[in-house]
């Protein structure tokens, strides 16, 4: 395959429990010579359960970055990004499940507006219907929308803005499994000016998994940089797709980052109120509320 229309891009950093995405993703209604699948593993070693599906499809590929410390998804989307041959780019939570149909509708809608970029509607399979093996069939009758601006359910976008906004943050503060860099890149594409909308009909279906819910204090430092990106129209990446364009982060956003650091720490250190209080600090009270009464009455 040397010309396909599309690539998806998914990542991974070693941590997926299934790869049910490959088979649906990979059995959709246009001639696999139109598409390909690009699997972007963060380190250096491939799931043989992974090798084995992704070995089904001649139009899927696993790339490896041999990188180490800790997962850093930004780079996966990049490399992915640097690697497709498509003119249009899909970029999907990698444990979706998908109708037969869904990248021809995308095709075709990304016809009406070279400039378009997409986003999909997840739906969750609720914990409590979660069913083993993964069926569309069951999908469709359980699932159902808990978020409606999930940026990172999948993004649809033709290469050239990807290129044109230095794709993915690879700054560190972008860093771990948590992270909102689908809103930061969504943030860029409207500070790049251009049309931004959500599918109304097609749906993308989501089994439950632990940590399908998740918060973490990694999301109140990216939304500092988020914030400030959509005050000062802001739209290429500090660490980028393209090292040459890279650039340092602004003095007064880092002092932003600063304070922001100060409150969660700040936020972490209140005391459990569950938890009884030490020995010397009442011990001081006591000490304080003795020598007050002795000014009190005369004795000091």
């Amino acid at each position: 395959m040397t010309n396909p229309r599309l690539s998806i891009v998914m990542v991974d950093g070693s941590f997926r429990e299934s790869y049910h995405a490959i088979r649906f993703f990979c059995s959709q209604t246009i001639p696999p010579s139109d598409y390909e699948l690009i699997w972007v593993e963060y380190y250096d070693t491939v799931n043989p359960a992974l090798a084995a599906e992704i070995a089904k499809f001649p139009n899927a590929r696993v790339i490896t970055l041999n990188r180490s410390g800790e997962y850093h998804s930004s780079y996966c989307f990049n490399a992915g990004i640097a690697a497709s041959r498509g003119e249009l780019i899909l970029i999907p939570d990698a444990d979706l499940v998908v109708e037969p149909d869904m990248l021809q509708t995308v095709w075709e809608m990304h016809q009406t507006d070279e400039r378009l970029v997409m986003y999909l509607f997840r739906y969750e399979e609720p914990e409590a219907q979660r069913q083993i093996p993964v069926t569309l069939e069951h999908l469709r009758d359980v699932c159902v929308m808990t978020s409606p601006s999930n940026f990172g359910a999948c993004l649809t976008v033709r290469k050239r803005w990807l290129v044109a906004i230095n794709g993915y943050e690879q700054h560190p503060v972008f860093g771990t499994g948590f992270h909102a860099n689908g809103q930061d890149v969504n943030t860029r594409f409207k500070n790049y000016g251009l049309p931004i909308m959500w599918h109304p009909q097609i749906k993308l279906y989501h089994p439950w998994h632990p940590f399908t819910k998740a918060a973490d204090d990694a999301y109140r430092r990216q939304e500092v940089v988020i914030r400030y990106r959509a005050v000062n129209l802001l739209s290429t990446a500090f660490e980028g797709l393209d090292a040459a364009r890279s650039e340092p982060m602004p003095g007064d956003l880092l002092d932003l980052l600063a304070q922001r650091e100060r409150e969660i720490n700040k936020a972490n250190s209140k005391p459990d109120p569950s938890q009884p209080l030490s020995a010397k600090p009442v011990e001081g009270v006591y000490r304080r509320v003795r020598r007050a009464m002795k000014v009190l009455l005369g004795r000091a």
